[in-house]
């Protein structure tokens, strides 16, 4: 093999190892899309109807939506309390104290609103703490909210410096916080949470009494699979089952309740925005689900959460500029758990430039990876922590190094390319399967969150956007993360501005009913509830099933395809070699030897022997083969040609084949395709069996209907001695053929593929100009 085969076929592997890696996301991202749309299982009231999910936007009904599963009282006032279920003569308890702590820093365009919002929280016992870094106006903002006397309490922790950035400034907000804080909520500036988030935070913690359990029912997941594990004699421990419980929930108790960071006020000010808009939609709707569905390790992911307000003061926040994952980490180590739950929203700004998205995601590169390095073995040696979990971490480590797997794989396979070189089991059909199932994954995600928010009909064209800024991100995200890999100290925090612009003022999104497994039973619907609810069934979004069907119809067709591949390789035409009398003429070239396809024969009833003298060391040329009769219509050659050739001498020697195959136009002019040349084939005398000669990778290469395919022969032998080549064929003995790499996916197909995204459109204006008539 040539040094340059080797080169090609080395670099052909590593292309394809990366190639697998990022087939092994997709394929977590498939399955979580499947979890996310099919997993559902439609909740009964007491009359035995459907009672949906979508209570969560009516404020009315949000006592029965968010408490409807845990035993509540009601005062004269009509407040809700918390049954504690001690039976004592009032049978409720006061509302957990709660500090809500907002990291500033120089936030003078978003200041008054967030802390607007937390002062009117639908709450009574709670403060607000500010850990502001400020060195803008932001300070005289401050200061002037700061004296208003009535509402929560609202501290200023100010810090003369950044020291710790943003983890430093939450732990100055946990020093200061009041001693009766029970649970802790962080929201970053940039956010708008909605006056009743405390209490949907809140029935997580309390409506579970703490551990994860809701009275009366299996509740959340979580809990299923302790019961279970304890009812059907899975533990050997001795003791009251209770106590054993209650034991197993002290171990693996959940410590953070994760919301929705709902990406979607300034969603439609840039493309960029509309981007960033349908990415958030795919990772929240779709993957953070499936991981909750699966129980695996889930992160903390900055803002818009509600934690234990023992796990900060025992556990701290650090300086690392991913303060939220360095946490998540710790956390799980030491037995907490993180739940996430999408009905629980608020909405934030959105980055609106390349250079303000590219550094946020750079430090979210580089403070990921390097908080990786720093715990990958303490997570994988610690007993907290179950094997989906640390399973789930494995996979979630090299996340942001995917961006550098994907330049160097790229790398590679452009040299392999170049170099015409792939493994001998390379088929069109596999790389095409490759190929889209990786591309298609992440859109097909996001359109799969849309379409849950029942968002996909206005917002399906920032899926291309996150396209392109997926590739338009990869390096600096590349760079970050190798840095992060690599670096002894992180680098610096880098601030996202926020504007507070605002260009959709929905504070809330609806969620498809598929949901209801994540809700607790309600006790009862309101008629006029349930009309509602059946009114917004009977408008689902048809432009994003039709794009989400067809995106994922073609998916699997591919799959498929690839799946009924043959095993030798991809699909093949075998022409065999004939020699027919009279001659015929082939697009004006009179010709006795011709290709035709072995069903079109008369194999068995000829044997015809063509030979050549090889006497010279420059390329002469044999024989020529022509199609027999123009082609039907285009066909596109891609893959590797296999020569299978009855050749033999008068004696051992070796030679030089050059293989070339033409196209001929309907009027006789010939045009190279393809040139395969063979060094030092070694040839026999008597030889039965025939030579097989693989060719190299042949890269779309289209003959045009009406022309023919034309293949030539030609020679070289080193020596001064000549010798005489002889082919046989035209019979099953001497059955010498060329196996052609047929096309598995035609042209035509990957043109409709690009015209996909026109599909919603299409059926938008249809719509529209329907509902005018109407």
């Amino acid at each position: 093999m040539s040094t340059t085969a080797i080169v090609g076929q080395v670099c052909s592997y590593i292309a394809l190892t990366f190639g697998f890696f990022f087939f092994l996301y997709a394929c977590k991202y498939y399955f979580a899309i499947l979890i996310a749309l099919f997993s559902g299982r439609p909740n009964r009231s007491s009359n035995g109807h459907d009672d949906g999910i979508n209570g969560i936007n009516r404020a009315a009904g949000l006592s029965n939506d968010l408490f409807g599963s845990s035993r509540r009282w009601q005062d004269g006032n009509g407040d809700n309390y918390f049954s504690n279920g001690d039976g004592g003569s009032n049978g409720k308890r006061e509302e957990p104290f709660v500090s809500i702590q907002l990291p500033f820093y120089n936030e003078k365009n978003v200041a008054r609103r967030i802390i607007q919002a937390c002062i009117d929280m639908n709450y009574a016992n709670y403060e607000v703490v500010v850990a502001d870094d400020s060195r803008d106006e932001t300070i005289d903002i401050l200061k002037e909210l700061h004296k208003r006397g009535d509402g929560p309490t609202i501290k200023v922790v100010h810090r003369k410096d950044r020291t710790g950035f943003k983890g430093g400034a939450l732990q100055s907000a946990v020093e200061f916080m009041d001693p009766m804080t029970k649970y802790v909520v962080v929201f970053d500036a940039d956010f708008m949470p909605q006056p009743d988030i405390l209490r949907r935070f809140l029935w997580y913690f309390e409506g579970q009494n703490g551990n994860g359990s809701h009275e009366g029912e299996n509740g959340h997941r979580f809990a299923d699979n302790v019961l279970n594990h304890y009812e059907n004699g899975n533990n050997n421990d001795s003791g009251d089952i209770f106590d054993r419980v209650e034991g197993w929930f002290e171990r693996r108790r959940i410590g953070v309740v994760q919301g929705y960071q709902l990406h979607h006020l300034n969603k439609n000010e840039n493309w960029i925005t509309k981007g960033v808009r349908a990415e958030f939609s795919g990772g929240y709707m779709i993957e953070r689900v499936a991981e909750e569905f699966f129980g695996s390790l889930k992160m903390i992911t900055g803002s818009v959460f509600m934690i234990r307000a023992d796990i900060l003061r025992k556990l701290g926040w650090t300086h690392s500029i991913t303060e939220d994952w360095d946490l998540t980490l710790r956390m799980y180590m030491d037995g907490y758990k993180v739940l996430y739950t999408p009905l629980i929203q608020a909405p934030a700004e959105i980055p609106k430039t390349i250079r303000a998205l590219a550094r946020q995601r750079m430090r979210w590169a580089e403070g990921h990876t390097f908080a990786v390095k720093k715990y990958f073995f303490d997570v994988l040696r610690s007993p907290n922590l179950t094997r989906r979990e640390k399973l789930e971490f494995v996979y979630f480590s090299p996340y942001y190094l995917q961006s550098f797997f994907f330049l160097i794989g790229t790398f590679f396979w452009i040299v392999a390319e170049s170099l015409v070189q792939q493994p001998w089991f390379w088929t069109a059909t596999f790389g095409w399967c490759l190929i889209l199932s990786n591309l298609f994954s992440l859109p097909l995600m996001s359109l799969s969150g849309l379409y849950l928010e029942q968002s996909a009909r206005e917002d399906f064209t920032g899926i291309f956007s996150f396209i392109v800024l997926s590739y338009v991100i990869t390096p600096f995200q590349a760079y970050a993360a190798v840095k992060g890999l690599l670096e002894r100290d992180e680098g610096g925090w880098v601030r996202t501005l926020k504007t507070g612009s605002i260009t959709d003022r929905i504070l809330q999104i609806r969620i498809r009913r598929l949901f209801s497994w994540i809700l607790p039973r309600r006790e009862r619907v309101e008629r006029a509830e349930m009309e509602e609810e059946r009114r917004r069934r009977r408008r689902p979004s048809a432009t994003a099933l039709v794009f989400l069907t067809l995106m994922s119809s073609l998916v699997v067709w591919v799959t498929a395809s690839a799946i009924s591949a043959p095993a030798g390789g991809g699909q093949n035409t075998s022409l065999s070699f004939e020699y027919i009398e009279p001659a015929v003429f082939v697009n004006t070239v009179q010709t006795n030897r011709i290709l035709t396809h072995p069903d079109y024969t008369n194999l068995g009833e000829h044997y015809h022997t063509d030979f050549f003298a090889v006497s010279d060391v420059e390329w002469r040329k044999a024989w020529s083969f022509y199609l027999h009769g123009p082609l039907e219509r285009d066909y596109m050659m891609s893959g590797k040609p296999v020569f299978v050739l009855h050749l033999r001498t008068d004696d051992e020697v070796t030679v030089d084949i050059k293989i070339k195959i033409r196209e001929v136009s309907e009027n006789g002019i010939t045009k190279d395709m393809v040139n395969n040349q063979f060094k030092d084939v070694e040839l026999e005398d008597s030889s039965k069996e025939p030579i097989i000669l693989e060719g190299g990778s042949v890269k779309s290469k289209k003959f045009l209907a009406g022309s023919s395919i034309l293949v030539e022969f030609w020679f070289k032998h080193d020596s001064d001695t000549g010798i005489t080549c002889y082919l046989d064929y035209d019979s099953k003995n001497s059955h010498s053929r060329i196996d052609f790499p047929g096309m598995v996916m035609p042209e035509s197909l990957l043109f409709y593929i690009i015209l996909a995204p026109a599909i919603p459109c299409t059926i938008l204006k249809l719509r529209g100009r329907r509902e005018g008539h109407v």
